[in-house]
């Protein structure tokens, strides 16, 4: 290669000066063995521009051979055989790399979910896309949980067991098959019921199932989590869904749709609270 070539290239790369900068000798001794194989023919000319090239941006396999077999007959077929691998960086890259964005601000009030958030019982026939429901699902594992028991388990009810569902309360049978997406969640906790640890669980659980809610809140989706208006009982309830009643035990079931009245068009229909904050806090000194 011409020694023009070999400038614009040393001038072309980035990482050509500081890789100098850091060891100039070795990147000398490792251009001075390669230009040598170069003039004995030894490098095809792809060969040789793509060795120059990773030289220059302190390529750490390259630099280490031709320091130990730089001067030997050896070289070459080191040499030949390190092109064959990927790069490898003996240095850090002159310029970092560029920061990530910042994240995405959410321009509405950052509680504004949890007042848009209420029980809903009537639905219109849209589907509930999968994404959503699999992000609300995200949302609820991420429940303050002590000891990072993962009490819950969440069962997502397709037809045949929406049906069954239904069929457990007959006079009610017509309004549960009218609720679009059922999930049934169950707590699955290792210690004794009324132990101090089984209400850690229980308590995460709920707020796991609070989490779903929410989240589905966020992306216009109602619900209403039902437990003993089912109208069965909690066994008829795990039997349905084929769950062993002596190893969890039932947290409720969630409906969730989109409402016929969107969640923020009233924020005034989920019902007051008969005591309020007022009714229920006490400043202490």
């Amino acid at each position: 290669m011409a020694a023009a070539a070999w400038l614009c290239l040393a001038l072309l790369t980035p990482a050509a000066h500081a890789a100098e900068d850091a060891d100039g000798t070795l990147l000398e001794r490792a251009l001075a063995a390669t230009a040598s194989l170069a003039r004995r023919r030894q490098l095809t000319e792809q060969q040789e521009l793509s060795a120059v090239q990773r030289i220059l941006k302190s390529d750490a396999r390259l630099l280490l051979l031709s320091k130990h077999f730089g001067g030997g007959e050896t070289f070459g077929a080191h040499l030949r055989s390190a092109l064959e691998w990927p790069p490898t960086s003996a240095a850090p890259p002159a310029t970092p790399p560029p920061h990530p964005p910042p994240p995405q601000l959410c321009t509405a009030a950052p509680d504004a979910v949890l007042f848009s958030r209420r029980s809903v019982v009537a639905f219109n026939a849209s589907e509930v896309p999968a994404a959503v429901v699999q992000r609300a699902l995200e949302a609820a594992v991420l429940a303050p949980n002590h000891f990072l028991s993962e009490p819950w388990r969440f069962y997502l009810a397709g037809p045949r067991t929406r049906a069954r569902l239904a069929a457990l309360n007959e006079a009610k049978r017509h309004a549960f098959e009218r609720v679009p997406a059922w999930l049934v969640a169950t707590l699955r906790s290792a210690h004794e019921e009324g132990s101090k640890l089984y209400y850690e669980d229980h308590a995460a659980a709920a707020a796991a199932l609070q989490n779903f809610m929410l989240s589905l809140a966020g992306a216009g989706v109602g619900s209403k989590w039902m437990t003993g208006a089912l109208g069965a009982p909690a066994e008829a309830v795990l039997a349905a869904l084929g769950v062993d009643p002596a190893a969890e035990r039932f947290m409720g079931a969630i409906w969730f749709g989109y409402p016929e009245v969107p969640l923020d068009a009233d924020p005034s229909r989920a019902p007051a609270r008969k005591l309020g904050v007022a009714g229920v806090l006490t400043h202490l000194p």
